[in-house]
């Protein structure tokens, strides 16, 4: 652990507050702030420079700087503590995955200035099991590609891929790099970029076999997203299980109001 203050290197490319934005300041230095963390420029246990200097460096109020402040704390990345040795400490990061237009996992830790690993366990062409064939409406005896991989987050492994795609679409897919994001080349070498997806989210125990592969306990759990993902044409392309770390990742959705059936439609003024 130690105590950081603002003359601090870590601490030196601050967001510039001045220039035209349309993000409050508060917003701006939360995102400062969550990406030095997630990044792990600032490791668990650091304390951060008081408020008093944070807010003087920055050139903002105290009251701005603690809803940013709350901000990131809300996500699980600074514990607040009071009293004589007090003060704000970065907590171990959750990495926070946003489930909106379908961002594949390397762009997503681009987005945090993180580096994205991938490690293949599995890829095989292979006759898919009943609910894989119904979800990408194959016929029986038409084959798929499995690609198993363990994919990390500046080397720490955070989630488990399990990828179904027809192997009659992505023809010689598995002879390319897998390490990589498999969106980009369904996208770039077989002109098939996903359009929509239908996921589910549940949470099941690690199994001894996702355990080993996770560096977790067996029986911890883990976030599973079941996805079907479609073509511009709502061809399925893509059937997967995505295991999760819980205790390293958190899934973001964002929800509008469904009005029902019976909502009132307003009325055009008749011409």
């Amino acid at each position: 652990m130690q105590v950081l203050s603002m003359d601090d290197a870590v601490l030196a490319q601050r967001p510039d507050l001045g220039a035209p934005s349309e993000q409050p300041a508060h917003s701006r230095i939360s995102a400062w702030l969550e990406k030095l963390i997630v990044s792990g420029r600032l490791t668990p246990g650091d304390k951060l420079p008081s408020e008093v200097e944070i807010a003087g460096a920055l050139g903002v109020s105290r009251m701005t700087l603690r809803q940013a402040l709350a901000a990131i704390e809300a996500k699980g990345l600074i514990r607040r503590r009071r009293g004589r040795f007090g003060g704000n400490f970065v907590e171990t990061p959750r990495l926070e995955f946003d489930h909106i237009g379908l961002p594949g996992f390397t762009e997503q830790l681009r987005r945090l200035d993180m580096s994205a690993g991938a490690r293949v366990i599995r890829a095989a062409t292979r006759q898919p099991a009943a609910d894989v064939r119904h979800a990408l409406q194959l016929k029986r005896g038409v084959l798929v590609h499995q690609i198993i991989r363990i994919r990390s987050a500046n080397n720490t492994p955070v989630l488990l891929e399990e990828t179904y795609l027809p192997a009659a679409r992505f023809p010689g897919l598995l002879s390319a790099d897998l390490t990589g994001s498999v969106y980009t080349l369904m996208a770039d070498d077989f002109d098939t970029p996903l359009f929509s997806a239908d996921e589910h989210i549940e949470a099941t125990p690690a199994s001894e076999s996702s355990a080993e592969l996770l560096g977790v306990a067996v029986g911890d759990p883990l976030l599973v997203v079941t996805r079907t993902a479609y073509d511009r044409g709502g061809i399925p392309v893509e059937f997967s299980h995505d295991y999760f770390r819980s205790d390293r990742t958190r899934i973001r959705v964002r929800s509008g109001v469904d009005r029902g059936p019976d909502a009132e439609v307003e009325a055009s003024p008749a011409s």
